[in-house]
């Protein structure tokens, strides 16, 4: 869950006093609140400052009505909340009504009311909205399927690190969808995702290697891509792993568990140490 901050010299409202007491001050109390677990303190410290506009606070209180933190779960109040910090433009509770409208919480679900949302976010450079914008055009989802505005999205989600948004990327280049195939740009997106931790990238990069495809075939770099992906649960990259293993001689075996090894701790999140 995200949850808004940032120094009280930097509110709209910098110190609105009301019987003695600085509503800068309890934002903060109410982030310390939040912070040791006590929401149900927080919100009671925040409410005043997002009924008197603070949009960062608004959006919190959406969050810990949404996922029912010091409150009980109330998707509606949520919405509520969301809706004011969205209207002034905070592009994080515009996401969060996109979601909302795209699963149907709280509110009756409509892919338009969600693309609305969604690209409103996006043009304030959201890059998760930029990533689900690009879905519902991906999926034809409230409006009709076009993959080469998906693309579009993609790439500006992929350009800020969107490690889902680098994965789809290399998917439609490897297999042409909206876009003429081009392994290089396949290799790299999947190179860009599988760096951050995106096991099947992963999976597929180790692929590219073995293969030759996008990069030169390199049987010890797509061993040691095919033992991180392997290590995080994915099956098929178990089998590939072994086969990999199989076609290199004892030298190159030595080379390619020491680089698995590397990857493993650089990229991988091993259930096991």
């Amino acid at each position: 869950m995200e949850i808004k901050s940032h120094p009280a010299t930097a509110l709209l409202f910098l110190c609105v006093l009301t019987l003695n007491t600085c509503l800068a001050g309890d934002r903060e109390d109410g982030l310390a609140a939040y912070k040791q677990g006590h929401y149900a303190a927080a919100i009671q410290l925040w409410t005043p400052l997002a009924k008197a506009g603070d949009r960062e606070v608004q959006y919190n209180l959406g969050v810990m009505h949404s996922e029912g933190k010091g409150v009980d779960q109330d998707y509606q109040q949520a919405y509520d909340w969301f809706l004011q910090a969205a209207e002034q433009n905070d592009s994080d509770a515009q996401l969060r009504l996109g979601r909302m409208y795209a699963k149907g919480l709280g509110v009756e679900q409509d892919y338009k009311q969600a693309e609305q949302w969604f690209r409103r976010a996006a043009k304030n450079n959201n890059p998760n909205a930029q990533y689900n914008l690009a879905v519902l055009y991906a999926k034809g989802l409230g409006l009709r399927q076009d993959h080469e505005l998906a693309l579009r999205w993609y790439y500006r989600a992929a350009e800020k690190n969107h490690v889902s948004a680098q994965f789809n990327l290399g998917h439609m280049h490897e297999t042409g969808l909206g876009v003429p195939i081009d392994l290089n740009e396949a290799f790299r997106w999947y190179d860009k995702a599988a760096r951050q931790g995106a096991i099947d990238a992963q999976a597929n990069l180790g692929r590219m290697y073995y293969q030759g495809q996008g990069t030169r075939k390199d049987n010890i770099i797509a061993y040691a891509w095919f033992y991180v992906a392997a290590q995080q649960g994915l099956e098929n990259a178990e089998r590939n792993r072994l086969y990999a293993l199989q076609q290199l001689d004892d030298d190159e075996k030595t080379q390619a568990k020491s680089l698995a090894s590397e990857y493993l701790k650089q990229f991988g999140k091993p259930d096991k140490p």
